[in-house]
Formats: C-alpha cells, sequence, structure tokens
C-alpha cells in the first residue's frame, strides 16, 4: 500500500519504476455499469490508484430554475453534460459597476450542493472534508488538489467566449485588467488551498482545442503565460508540485510550460498530439499523465486493440520515469463495457 506513493516519488524523479503509477478515472454509468458486470458494489477497490485527486468546493450558484443557475460572476448557466452559457455576466467590454468579489470567503464555507463524485476522477469536497481526507490518504497515495478553471477560462466564463476573443483584439487594455484582477482572486484562493497537506496543486484551464492553442501561441505568450507563471510560483513557494490540466493540442507551447516551471502536464490526448513524440522531446524535462485515447480507442475499438495500446504507453512512457498511465479523458458511458474491463484490468495488472 505505501509503496503506491513511494513510486510516484521515485516515477517524477525520473526513475524507472515497475509497475508504471496509473490512475483510472470513470463516469457514474461505467461505475454501474461495471458494478453489474462483476456483481460486486464494491468493484473499485481493486483498482488501487496511486493518485487522489481532490476538488476543493467553493463556487455558489444562484438557481433561477430546475436547470438554470447563476454562478458568483453573474454567468447564467444552462445545466447539461457539459453545462454551457446563456448569458454572461459582464456583458460589455468595461468594469464600471462590475465586481469579482473576493473566493475565499466561500472556500472556507462552502454552498452545500456537491457537484462531484466519489468514482475515480474527482472527490469534490469541501475545505475541512478534504483536509481529513487528504491526512488520511498522504501516507498511501499521491495527493493533488485543484480549485477549477484557471484565468482563462475563468475570463472566458465571464465575458462569454466570443467576446473574450474580440476583447483581446480590440479591448488590450480592458482584457489585462480583468486577467490581473481574476490573477489576485486566484492568488487568494491559493493562500488558503496551499494549507493542505497535498503533494501538489492541478491547475485546469483549457487553452487549446484539438487544432492548437484556441487564442494562438502569441496572444498566450502576452496574456496567459506571465500569470500561470504567478500562481506556479506561488505553488512552489510552499514546496509542492505543479500539475496542469489542458484539454487539446498545447504541442507548441510545451517549452513555455517547461519554462515557466510546471512540473506534470495531464490529459495528454493522442487525438490531438503526438504522445510518443512529447515523451521523447520532453520526457526528461517535463512529468506526463495521460496518453490513452477516449474518442477513437476507448468507444470504438477491440479489447485486443486497447490491452495492446495500454501495454505500449506502460513500456514506452514508462522508459526513465516521469510518467503516470491514465486514459487522457475519464471512460464515459459511450464505451462497451467488454473495452472498460480490457482497459482496466490491463491498467492493473502487475
Amino acid at each position: 500500500m505505501f509503496k503506491r506513493r513511494q513510486n510516484v516519488f521515485k516515477s517524477f524523479r525520473f526513475e524507472e519504476v515497475r509497475p508504471v503509477p496509473y490512475h483510472v478515472w470513470y463516469d457514474d454509468d461505467i461505475a454501474k455499469r461495471m458494478a453489474k458486470y462483476y456483481n460486486d458494489p464494491k468493484w473499485h477497490i481493486r483498482i488501487n490508484n496511486y493518485i487522489l485527486r481532490i476538488h476543493v468546493e467553493w463556487e455558489p450558484r444562484r438557481y433561477i430554475s430546475q436547470d438554470r443557475y447563476i454562478d458568483l460572476h453573474g454567468t447564467e448557466w444552462q445545466e447539461g453534460n457539459p453545462p454551457h452559457i446563456v448569458s454572461p455576466g459582464l456583458k460589455k467590454p468595461h468594469l464600471k459597476g462590475y465586481n469579482i468579489p473576493s473566493y475565499v470567503p466561500y472556500l472556507k464555507n462552502p454552498p452545500l450542493t456537491r457537484c462531484g463524485i466519489n468514482n475515480g476522477i474527482i472527490i469534490s469536497l469541501p475545505m475541512n472534508e478534504a483536509m481529513t481526507m487528504i491526512n488520511s490518504k498522504r501516507n498511501e497515495v499521491f495527493t493533488v488538489s485543484s480549485y477549477g478553471n484557471g484565468i482563462f477560462q475563468q475570463a472566458c466564463n465571464i465575458r462569454g467566449w466570443e467576446n473574450f476573443f474580440s476583447d483581446l483584439i480590440l479591448e488590450s487594455k480592458f482584457i489585462t485588467t480583468l486577467l490581473e484582477i481574476i490573477l489576485k482572486r486566484q492568488l487568494e484562493l491559493l493562500d488558503v488551498l496551499l494549507e493542505l497537506p497535498c503533494d501538489a496543486i492541478i491547475f485546469a484551464d483549457d487553452w487549446a482545442d484539438q487544432r492548437g492553442i484556441m487564442i494562438g501561441p502569441e496572444l498566450w505568450r502576452k496574456y496567459i503565460k506571465p500569470r500561470a507563471k504567478c500562481l506556479y510560483d506561488k505553488v512552489h513557494s510552499t514546496g509542492k508540485m505543479v500539475f496542469q490540466h489542458v484539454c487539446g493540442n498545447v504541442f507548441d507551447i510545451i517549452p513555455d510550460l517547461i519554462d515557466i516551471g510546471l512540473d506534470c502536464l495531464q490529459s495528454l490526448q493522442p487525438e490531438a498530439m503526438p504522445v510518443y513524440e512529447i515523451k521523447r522531446c520532453y520526457g526528461h524535462l517535463l512529468r506526463l499523465w495521460g496518453g490513452l485515447g477516449t474518442q477513437q480507442l476507448l468507444p470504438f475499438g477491440t479489447p485486443k486493440e486497447i490491452r495492446s495500446e495500454v501495454q505500449r504507453l506502460k513500456d514506452e512512457m514508462g522508459t526513465d520515469g516521469g510518467y503516470i498511465f491514465s486514459s487522457s479523458k475519464p471512460i464515459m458511458r459511450e464505451v462497451p463495457i467488454e473495452n472498460a474491463v480490457a482497459f482496466i484490468e490491463e491498467t492493473i495488472r502487475p
């Protein structure tokens, strides 16, 4: 049991570890179908993930109907999978009369409604319960904490995505001010979150789609990179590691992420990026987490193909350490049960 945590640290020191540390995550539908398949409601106990990821709950919602709510920034959302913006909180490119309050009171006294699920994806807990769980597990597994959307996505949610993209070109001064306010609020949030005895903080900011950085590398470097560095520096000042969840193709900015101190890149979608090339080019400088495709291989491949790719990823990506094996996204309802079984059983096989 205790070797799981030790082996993650070994891998993160770029020492080759066998079996390769792994993290299995899945949605509610898969959890129910797996329990039925094994005829065992506690089937998941055998997984023994090497990483425990906890989202610390803080974001309040004010419901205006059964399936619509307004967030702290005034943005109206339609619930769904995923939820989507109905109306942005900041409709014009100016801050007159608009306030982004401190997030800290909500972190210390979180809302009662929980959005997370304890199934290997992300366990969503209030701060005090997160503290208890991490303390109870920290000798067994590597622990990672998160707080939600990063600066880029938060700004997009406040202004609406199309508005934000236009503002980057037409309203540079406004955007700079908005991003600085969001950075300030997230640094305040980190001050409290870093009290947790976790090993790392994972930031989540989906800068990219599958073609590349949505605002282009140059605008990313101008607006996002220096502010991401501020967040990373804050975490490093406490001796914790910095992880970054980002979907899509970030290949063009990987050297930038290394430059500002990123320790581990998580998601690693093979449909968007050349996973094995990233290992060859940057695997001695950057730890990697993910790599198994969830858009094609898991839903449409055969169990044999899935087992083969799991083995290849563990063999090649695990060489010289610096790797956590996982699917790039959680196993979702579209995945046939025999494919989910093949993936999980091959993952946990010594």
